[in-house]
């Protein structure tokens, strides 16, 4: 059967309309919605990094913080320079970290034999809001030597200086050496301790693991 080239050149018009609305109907699928009308399953990829990761760190209600609501003395403020520059003062913590306080000094001995446990306590509470403030009383005799036993010691928290022992005498007027004090985020001193004896690093322990979780 002859089929004339208009006849031909009409049939390929009408093929090629068709397919094109053949495209348009499914490319119009809105994008809420799969080819076949349900609803797209939830993406399983992980959130972006820049995402806020509250649910994984929980945050400690202040009602339910042992540190909010210790019991004891409250501590004086005080502010001391710091022995590689600066200041801080113990209000810089104040609702905000568990504070270990040790007055020291590089003529101490009991002090030297303390401080590694100082270290130690420091690095595994760190994270979770403990500082040690650890305060050098040498005088001009002996303030050389600080940086050296800072160094030697690796006492990596804050070492403060009371070269004129203002803040130690408040704080200690029996004038133990080492002097040492557990103060809450409340302000409260719960643990004031004097001296050192191999084994009295468990109390101060103690005291922070009762104000940090």
């Amino acid at each position: 059967m002859r089929v004339g080239g208009k006849t031909l050149d009409m049939l390929g018009r009408l093929l090629l309309t068709t397919s094109l609305l053949f495209t348009v109907a499914c490319s119009s699928t809105p994008e809420s919605q799969t080819a076949d009308g349900s609803a797209p399953k939830a993406s399983s990829e992980p959130a972006a990094s820049g995402e806020s990761t509250a649910t994984a760190q929980q945050v400690l209600n202040p009602a339910n913080d042992p540190a909010m609501n210790a019991q004891g003395p409250k501590a004086a403020d005080f502010t001391l320079p710091k022995a590689d520059g600066g200041q801080v003062s113990l209000s810089d913590f104040a609702g905000k970290k568990v504070v270990l306080v040790d007055f020291w000094s590089t003529t101490c001995d009991p002090c030297m034999n303390e401080m590694p446990h100082l270290v130690d306590l420091y690095k595994k509470y760190k994270d979770r809001g403990l500082v040690v403030l650890a305060i050098s009383i040498d005088g001009p005799e002996s303030s050389a030597q600080v940086n050296s036993v800072i160094h030697d010691k690796g006492m990596v928290f804050p070492v403060l200086l009371d070269a004129e022992t203002e803040v130690y005498a408040k704080y200690n007027p029996k004038k133990e050496m080492p002097y040492s004090m557990v103060i809450a985020k409340n302000g409260a001193i719960t643990l004031k301790h004097g001296g050192y004896n191999p084994g009295d690093e468990k109390a101060l322990q103690d005291a922070v693991a009762k104000l940090i979780p």
